[in-house]
């Protein structure tokens, strides 16, 4: 899958979100007349069924929610509702600016929507970075949600030293280096981390994720990875669209870990 990387980084967005426009799901836009500068999109399934809040990547600096609009239509046609919420971009923020709002963000929207049901955080590259701190992060998250999962595709999570040189500034002042690491947060009460990542992912290297599940474990915690062969960086995420997901290990496997670890039905008695 290599060779379509480039296709993601330009204009292929626009025909794989094309596709997902075919998608059986309500599509709510939660903005501005809501709660001031907050922007989020709802793919909405069933009322009973799990949430994945998914953050989109982009090196802290790029994207938007609609651009992920195929990935919430594979989601969708996992029986589960999507939120995709908008993120604050350097170099206007700084990652503690970035991180602060996103966890904001997502409890004030699961207040206002009022989901009560089973919880997902998932995220690609820099956005699985801000999914795991938002998980391990017990000042972050609210005790009260029921987030069963964590589902990281190509993120980085053991990072330091900084290998790009704005990233000093990005993750500045010095003081609040430590806080953008998730390695550093790992414990054993927080939710399950599942962990994705491409072989030949060249741009965040598959040993981020070994880290983190390796340090997770060692803390008592609940972790487990997967590699993919013949991956790279955006194929991780290219694998939800209606292109690929036929047939894909790595949404096969996102299913199965969703399915597997649900507990709405459970303590409600549906099969």
């Amino acid at each position: 899958m290599l060779k379509f990387a480039k296709l993601y980084e330009k204009a292929g967005l626009f025909t794989l979100n094309l596709l997902a426009n075919f998608g059986g799901h309500n599509v709510r836009k939660i903005g501005s007349d809501e709660q001031g500068d907050l922007q989020a999109d709802y793919y909405f399934v069933d009322k009973d069924a799990a949430t994945v809040v998914f953050f989109h990547g982009g090196n802290w600096r790029s994207y938007k929610k609609e651009d992920y609009r195929f990935v919430a239509d594979t989601l969708c046609s996992m029986g589960v509702n999507v939120l995709i919420p908008d993120l604050l971009k350097y170099p206007e923020y700084r990652f503690t600016a970035i991180l602060e709002k996103a966890s904001f963000l997502m409890d004030w929207l699961l207040d206002f929507l009022d989901i009560k049901n089973d919880i997902f955080l998932m995220g690609h590259s820099s956005g699985a970075q801000i999914a795991a701190l938002i998980a391990l992060n017990r000042e972050l998250s609210n005790p009260g949600r029921n987030i069963v999962g964590m589902i990281g595709l190509s993120g980085p999570y053991d990072f330091f030293p900084f290998s790009d040189s704005d990233h000093w500034d990005l993750f500045g002042p010095e003081e609040n280096y430590p806080a953008s690491q998730p390695v550093n947060f790992v414990n054993n009460l927080s939710p399950e981390l599942y962990l994705l990542h491409g072989a030949s992912d060249e741009r965040v290297r598959r040993g981020n994720s070994k880290s983190l599940m390796e340090k997770q474990l060692l803390a008592g915690g609940r972790a487990s990875r997967e590699v993919y062969s013949k991956m790279g960086h955006a194929d991780t995420i290219l694998s939800f669209s209606r292109l690929h997901r036929r047939k894909n290990r790595l949404v096969r496997d996102i299913q199965y870990f969703i399915n597997t670890r649900k507990t709405f039905g459970e303590k409600n008695g549906s099969k």
